[in-house]
C-alpha cells in the first residue's frame, strides 16, 4: 500500500507499452474496412481478395519476425539456430509466393495489394503515435 493508503501496482505508462497484438488487430481492422470499401466503392470481389491477401501475408510475417527477434536478440547470448534460419526461409519463402502469385493470377489490383500491405504500416504508425515521449533518436 502506498502513503495514500491505495494499493501499488503497475503504473498505466507500465502497462501501454508497445504490443504486436494491437498492431496486427488495427491492420486486421483496417485491411477488414479496405476490403470493404473496395466491394461496396468499386463492387471488386478480386481486388477486396487482393487487399486482404495481402494485409494476411504482411500480418503473418510481423508476426512470425517478432517473435524470432526475440529469440534470436537476446541481450547476453543470441540463439541463433537452425530453428531460426528455417523460420526466416519460411517467411520469405511465403512473401515470394505472395508476389509470385501477383505475376500469375489474373485479376490482381496491384493497388489494393499495395494497401494490403500498407494497413500493417499504418498500425505501427498508429501504435508509436500511442506514447509520443518514449524512445526516440
Amino acid at each position: 500500500m502506498g502513503a495514500d493508503g491505495e494499493a501499488l501496482g503497475p503504473s498505466p505508462a507500465q502497462g501501454e507499452g508497445f504490443s504486436v497484438r494491437r498492431v496486427a488487430w488495427r491492420a486486421a481492422l483496417l485491411a477488414t474496412v479496405g476490403a470493404l470499401g473496395e466491394l461496396i466503392l468499386r463492387k471488386s470481389l478480386p481486388a477486396a481478395a487482393s487487399l486482404t491477401v495481402a494485409a494476411a501475408v504482411a500480418i503473418i510475417n510481423f508476426r512470425s519476425l517478432e517473435g524470432l527477434l526475440q529469440r534470436v536478440l537476446q541481450p547476453g547470448r543470441p540463439r541463433f539456430d537452425r530453428r531460426s534460419v528455417l523460420t526466416i526461409g519460411r517467411r520469405l519463402a511465403l512473401f515470394a509466393g505472395g508476389f509470385a502469385a501477383l505475376l500469375i493470377v489474373p485479376g490482381i489490383d496491384f493497388v489494393a495489394v499495395a494497401l494490403g500491405f500498407s494497413t500493417l504500416v499504418v498500425a505501427l504508425i498508429v501504435e508509436g503515435l500511442r506514447r509520443p515521449g518514449v524512445g526516440g533518436g
